[in-house]
């Protein structure tokens, strides 16, 4: 009984001293207002609908004066459909805007998106993950991270997380970043790889967070799969974990079913995408919320009516990011949303479903298995021999085990490219692969481009 009392009072003093001391001095340091905005949101999700929704409609009337004025592609915009700044005042007006997407992006050019107001020396550079094939490059303010941090940051304390908490983030890929390391180290975080997705390292990985001892855990569902019938092979319990966060992709029920019955927890989903809210998922796990005091999320049928009810297109307007505004931004992601208030309490947009993520899985007969972000992780890094000259991908997985690769590419592609790119994946496969350069990757009846494809 004394020992149980000293624990929980050492870890009261670790969560106030990371909340109260360290995340503020986190925040002098580099110029971030998280404290301040997590403070915030546990206070607003409790607020009413009405009041979120004034608070939406107050920055969104700030974020149209602002990128009018300072954004050349919404001051043309305006200008062409022959708008005023005063038309766009509340959520419906938002539709007389057309909806906004990566390939006007690409095709207009970043700098036509970013605001006169500031130094990108000032500004944080960003990407979309890559999943759909397609990842995005831009810049986001301090207070734009800050807020998205937040927000994610409550979503975790409704597993019940508090910061000082120790936590394992599984990823594929190394960490090689210096200031990731360091944060790593402050926020009691371990980051291990998944790669490959072996017996041998499933093994390691489960020994790394016996000796650790985690409270939570991150990852994306696909790694998670194969670890959690690792765990089935290789009963262990030399672990106690209180809860799981997962992101990145689709979390299918069985699987979900999978995992929490390997680690003795429930997973919490999330969801993200650039210039869209956090979603998480409510501790009820009836629902997610959306993070309303973050962005704008409109749900529109194939006619581009707004459903209330239903699955539709998720389209967000991202209320804090001025640096590179997004307004009406086609997510390319499919969702279902439900007019039935939780049983929480939050006000917050319950969505039921989140249907537009579903990244297969490619599996050899070497036992290796590789998911979407082995190959985001690949085209997006900053080797030489690649030099960023790839704009899209698209893995063909054939009957007999042969694979291609269409690639959309830029003018820094050649020879020595391709031939770099085709030996290392026939490298990791064990098998014949083909390059294809296309000018086009076909959308998908849901507006997805399939990055994977098993024949």
């Amino acid at each position: 009984m004394k020992i149980n009392k000293y624990f929980n009072m050492k870890k009261k003093i670790i969560n106030n001293t990371s909340e109260k001391i360290i995340l503020k001095a986190n925040d002098l340091l580099f110029g971030y207002k998280i404290s301040k905005y997590l403070q915030l949101l546990l206070d607003s999700q409790w607020w009413e609908e009405q009041r979120l929704i004034d608070y939406q409609e107050k920055r969104l009337r700030e974020l149209i004066k602002h990128s009018v004025e300072t954004v050349p592609y919404y001051k043309d915009l305006f200008k062409d459909l022959k708008l005023k700044i005063d038309d766009i005042k509340t959520i419906r007006d938002l539709q007389k805007l057309p909806i906004l997407n990566k390939s006007i992006i690409k095709s207009e050019g970043t700098s036509r998106f970013l605001s006169s107001s500031f130094s990108t020396n000032d500004l944080i550079k960003s990407s979309s993950s890559g999943s759909t094939g397609e990842p995005l490059f831009y810049f986001r303010t301090k207070d734009a991270y800050s807020m998205n941090i937040a927000a994610n940051l409550r979503g975790w304390y409704w597993m019940d997380y508090r910061l000082g908490d120790k936590f394992i983030k599984l990823s594929n890929g190394l960490r090689e970043n210096k200031l990731k390391n360091i944060q790593d180290f402050i926020t009691r975080n371990l980051y291990l790889n998944t790669n490959p997705l072996s017996d041998d390292n499933f093994e390691t990985i489960l020994q790394r967070i016996a000796k650790y001892q985690p409270a939570f855990l991150r990852c994306y569902p696909d790694p998670l799969i194969y670890l959690s019938r690792y765990i089935k092979k290789y009963p262990i319990n030399s672990f106690n974990i209180k809860a799981i966060n997962t992101t990145g992709n689709t979390l299918f029920q069985e699987n979900r079913r999978e995992i929490e019955e390997a680690f003795g927890c429930k997973i919490f989903d999330s969801y993200g995408s650039e210039g869209n809210s956090t979603v998480f998922e409510c501790p009820t796990h009836s629902c997610y919320h959306s993070a309303m005091e973050y962005g704008i999320t409109e749900i529109l049928d194939n006619s581009e009516k707004i459903l209330k009810n239903g699955v539709g297109r998720l389209i967000s307007t991202d209320l804090w990011n001025y640096a590179h505004p997004f307004i009406r931004y086609d997510t390319q992601d499919l969702i279902e949303a439900s007019i039935k208030k939780c049983t929480c309490g939050r006000s917050l947009l319950p969505i039921t479903k989140i249907i537009g993520r579903d990244n297969d899985v490619l599996e050899f007969n070497n036992g290796q298995r590789f998911i979407v972000h082995n190959f985001t992780v690949f085209f997006q890094n900053d080797n030489q021999q690649l030099n960023k000259s790839v704009e899209q991908f698209q893995i063909i997985k054939h009957k007999e085990c042969s694979v291609t690769l269409n690639l959309i590419v830029n003018k820094n592609f050649n020879r020595s490219v391709q031939k770099y790119i085709a030996d290392y994946w026939s490298n990791q496969f064990e098998t014949k692969v083909d390059i294809n350069i296309v000018d086009n990757i076909p959308l998908t009846k849901s507006n997805k481009r399939r990055f994977i494809i098993n024949e």
